[in-house]
């Protein structure tokens, strides 16, 4: 059976439905940017500027605060942006190739995936801006949505879309804007200011393709936490066994006074389950 997102003949185009993470995504980052740039940045200059501060990915306060580094930002300036265009184009790959890869995948897999993406674009960036001495912050999920672009070109790489109006295949677009972020990036090591976080994006892109090359994308944090406690259970149950076959042949040689309290204790819980 062809996949809804393959081009059937005639190539129709619609808008796809929305999944549960992307959708949340969505309603986040929209919400914020409109307290951040319109209600903070238009009226309550002092508090907007502490939200940048202390919200965005702020290289001169790791530096200040260092060993107590302000960890939390490494999530939320993933969820701040810095103009209008930034999250308009943010939001738009999120929203076709983000419910393209959550499909795919399934909500938490997409979840884990996103957030780690966003946290280790964040960390690559944050570490080049504190060798190379930037001060300015970092903030917005471009390594997040690069981190989608590149593992849905991983995935299905012969997938056509329309992209301004030009058909591409998703490779060709991943391609495309990798090239870029690696021209920025040389510019910026070269002392070039671009304004754009490239290291992050890079760091995205690469993490999303390995994710798909190395299956990391499929693995489920939940289901594997429940495999790991249930394991564990196992392995004390078993423990919990030979401990008591172990303790009653003691009462069968030496008798029942011949327990410490310890080993009575055990007895009593085991003859409770």
């Amino acid at each position: 059976m062809a996949s809804p997102w393959q081009d059937p003949p005639g190539m129709q185009l619609a808008a796809p439905r929305v999944t549960p993470v992307v959708k949340l995504l969505l309603i986040a980052n929209c919400a914020l940017f409109l307290l951040q740039s319109v209600v903070l940045q238009g009226w309550f200059d002092r508090t907007y500027a502490f939200l940048i501060d202390w919200f965005a990915l702020a290289p001169y306060r790791w530096r200040e605060l260092y060993p107590w580094v302000p960890l939390w930002q490494l999530v939320t300036y993933g969820f701040l942006h810095g103009d209008a265009l930034h999250l308009l184009g943010n939001m738009l790959f999120l929203y076709f190739l983000g419910t393209m890869l959550e499909a795919e995948v399934g909500s938490r897999r997409f979840a884990a995936f996103f957030g780690a993406s966003v946290v280790l674009a964040g960390a690559c960036q944050l570490f080049l801006g504190l060798a190379l001495g930037h001060e300015g912050p970092i903030l917005g999920a471009s390594g997040g949505v690069l981190a989608i672009v590149c593992a849905m070109a991983t995935l299905r790489p012969g997938t056509r879309i329309i992209f301004v109006f030009v058909p591409l295949t998703l490779k060709t677009m991943a391609l495309i804007y990798v090239g870029l972020d690696v021209l920025r990036l040389i510019g910026e090591l070269k002392g070039q200011a671009s304004g754009v976080a490239s290291f992050a994006h890079l760091t995205g892109a690469l993490f999303g393709f390995l994710a798909v090359r190395r299956g990391w994308i499929w693995r489920d944090p939940v289901e594997e936490v429940e495999d790991w406690r249930g394991r564990r259970a196992d392995e004390q149950r078993a423990t919990d066994e030979r401990r008591l076959d172990e303790l009653l042949a003691k009462i069968s040689r030496e008798g029942i006074h011949s327990l410490s309290p310890a080993e009575r204790a055990f007895l009593k819980r085991a003859s409770q389950r």
